[in-house]
């Protein structure tokens, strides 16, 4: 995973640059769940885990920057929430814990580790635990708007259905959406929107 010097560096500003809100994805497929342990890795400056927990859910965020912790923490505390928020990244997180959900929201790694990260998350889920991705397209390459510019940070829809064949996947789908979260999601993107459960 990505050293966090650089998200330190994005992150140190007073702006939420991903906003307040959830993504919409996120919350459109939790809320047909039942809340119980929901896992938010690469969950940054906490816009996500703070509208999961206001929902009921028990929330466990990681991500790799202190900067983007302590912004979280302070939007937790401001809205009387409590979640567990740990620097780390997912392939070092370890818990005694499964999770009925996880939710990957524009969390992207190297070609050569995500197979690894895929069998982090599969472990991780409860049987019948659901997992939630949004991530950008590799058509999303040459447009302005957000996402890595390193071909090898994506990944096609064949090798997520292979990455994830230990779960049964859902929805698996490329999906152009008007983002509109903070200043740096704002406009078009092209991106997959995955479901997939745990057997």
């Amino acid at each position: 995973m990505s050293g966090n010097h650089e998200w330190n560096k994005r992150y140190a500003t007073p702006n939420y640059l991903y906003g307040f809100d959830p993504n919409e994805y996120l919350k459109q497929e939790l809320l047909k769940l039942e809340p119980g342990k929901l896992l938010l890795p690469g969950e940054g400056e906490g816009r996500n885990a703070l509208w999961a927990a206001k929902q009921g859910w028990n929330v466990t965020a990681l991500d790799a920057s202190e900067v983007a912790q302590k912004k979280a923490l302070k939007l937790f505390a401001e809205h009387g929430v409590s979640v567990q928020y740990l620097v780390t990244d997912i392939l070092h997180f370890t818990s005694y814990d499964q999770f009925d959900a996880i939710a990957m929201v524009y969390v992207h790694v190297h070609k050569d580790i995500q197979q690894q990260l895929a069998h982090k998350l599969v472990s991780m889920l409860k049987p019948k635990g659901i997992l939630i991705i949004e991530m950008f397209h590799p058509e999303q390459i040459p447009l302005s708007l957000g996402g890595p510019k390193n071909p090898e940070m994506f990944a096609l829809e064949e090798e997520l259905q292979d990455q994830y064949k230990d779960l049964r996947i859902e929805e698996l789908s490329k999906v152009v959406v008007d983002l509109d979260e903070g200043i740096l999601h704002k406009g078009k993107a092209v991106v997959f929107r995955m479901r997939a459960t745990k057997p």
